[in-house]
């Protein structure tokens, strides 16, 4: 007599990657018949949908949108895929986060996080405060102080108020472009998902290779994320020059006195996030990064959910990984090939961070190779 050994039923994350590449490849045929049906305002093209492999001239409308709802159908198709087909995944995932992306998706989430920091910096110290009367008490000292800030007239709450509704008719506007920008980046980091898991499954017996034993991937990681936190530095640094007579734009100096007060406090909204960001990336081999560190005084101690870190930083991984060719191609055809290789170095950025993601998620036992 025999006997048959269970079958290995795929982990929650792989379920969840096959069903993202399932809904994904639905999308395809809304967005494909689109673009087919108003070829002149449809999402790809918009005035500033600029690939950074443009079609040329001479082919005709239909096929864009028809390669979209072929593409839209193979996934469908291979969505559960094989280990052995992973090529195929990995095609998707070059075509459609090195080939189509544009810069959009990353501008978005920069000026997105920019637009954030005021409203965290308001909201946070009230969630993190312990206890109802500390949080009572932290809410009110950050009101009388945006109180005191409005009658002395450093800040002007109407032309905020103004700049925000200005803001929110041009993304509304944008809309379409956008979603579809964000779909494109968007499956390009979900085939990359499953590519990984298809490269790294196991036949039966096979033994995992020696780099993903969690006291390596705490050794390789940790290397990793520091180097994520230096590709930080250079835009958030510069960024931050914003605020001194000897502003930075690029690689050079730009002229203060054209520098008006708005672009300034922008330029310190966005360089606190990028050096925010490079922070959060060390929290990935740090102790602070599997418990919360005391001064989170409403959840100090507790263990750090895994996917707390591992979700966003993915999604900021693959993002930056794509984002690498158009920015390294917009540079070139400004002829600043440096934004696009020192300024932005995403080509290095994204795949460290990738790397120390996946190092942190196999040290918290939420990937397995093998």
């Amino acid at each position: 007599m025999t006997t048959q050994l269970p079958l290995r039923r795929p982990t929650r994350l792989a379920r969840a990657t096959v069903l993202a590449a399932f809904l994904w490849s639905l999308l395809a045929f809304p967005i494909g018949l689109w673009q087919l049906l108003d070829p002149e305002s449809g999402p790809y093209s918009h005035e500033l949908f600029d690939p950074t492999i443009p079609l040329p001239a001479a082919v005709p409308d239909w096929l864009a949108p028809g390669a979209l709802l072929a593409a839209g159908l193979g996934g469908l198709l291979i969505a559960r895929a094989r280990p052995r087909l992973w090529p195929l995944t990995a095609l998707y995932a070059a075509v459609f986060g090195l080939l189509l992306t544009t810069i959009s998706p990353i501008s978005l989430a920069g000026y997105l996080c920019a637009f954030l920091i005021p409203i965290g910096a308001v909201t946070v110290p009230v969630v993190l405060a312990r206890g109802a009367a500390a949080r009572l008490a932290t809410a009110a000292a950050i009101a009388a102080v945006l109180v005191g800030l409005g009658v002395t007239g450093v800040v002007d709450y109407a032309a905020v108020g103004s700049f925000a509704a200005e803001l929110g008719r041009t993304m509304a506007g944008l809309s379409g472009y956008f979603f579809a920008q964000l779909w494109t980046v968007a499956g390009a980091a979900i085939w990359a998902a499953l590519t990984l898991q298809l490269v790294l499954t196991r036949g039966d017996g096979e033994p995992a290779p020696a780099w993903a034993a969690p006291e390596r991937a705490a050794k390789w990681g940790r290397v990793a994320a520091w180097t994520a936190f230096a590709c930080a530095l250079p835009y958030g640094l510069v960024r931050m020059t914003w605020l001194t007579p000897w502003p930075y734009v690029g690689v050079g100096p730009i002229d203060d006195a054209s520098f008006p007060l708005e672009m300034r406090v922008w330029g310190l909204l966005l360089g606190t996030a990028a050096l925010g960001g490079g922070v959060l990336c060390l929290g990935l081999t740090q102790k602070w990064g599997e418990r919360w560190p005391f001064w989170m005084f409403a959840f100090k101690g507790r263990p750090v959910p895994p996917m707390v870190a591992i979700v966003p930083g993915a999604i900021m991984a693959a993002m930056f990984t794509f984002m690498a060719v158009p920015m390294a191609v917009l540079g070139i055809r400004n002829g600043e090939p440096a934004m696009g290789l020192l300024s932005f170095p995403f080509w290095l950025w994204g795949p460290a961070l990738g790397a120390a993601v996946l190092a942190y998620a196999i040290r918290r036992g939420r990937v397995r190779v093998g």
